[in-house]
């Protein structure tokens, strides 16, 4: 793994604290110019339908891809992906599983 991005419940707008992650990423990008990375955004299982998770983790996933462009990363350096609603990621803890991670290709 490269990053993560946390994201609050029901939401896809990336927290100021959270942007460290994304400048670093583009940070990283921008100075290893053939890297090239994957963007998969999820939601946790145990909130929301399943539909609503699918649409979230890719609003996550889209949210990031749109923040690292912004940062000056080529778009063709990034590939999206979104898995929605999982079991809990990291430490059995579902609230950590409202994430983007962000992964060397």
């Amino acid at each position: 793994m490269l990053s993560a991005v946390r994201f609050s419940l029901n939401s896809s707008k990336i927290a100021k604290r959270e942007m460290v992650n994304v400048y670093n990423v583009a940070e990283w990008m921008k100075a290893n110019k053939d890297a090239k990375v994957s963007i998969n955004g999820y939601a946790d299982k145990k909130t929301g339908s399943v539909r609503t998770n699918q649409r979230l983790s890719e609003k996550r996933a889209q949210t990031v891809y749109d923040a690292l462009v912004a940062e000056g990363v080529p778009a063709e350096k990034l590939e999206k992906k979104a898995y929605g609603g999982v079991d809990a990621i990291f430490f059995n803890n579902d609230v950590l599983s409202r994430t983007v991670i962000i992964r060397k290709k």
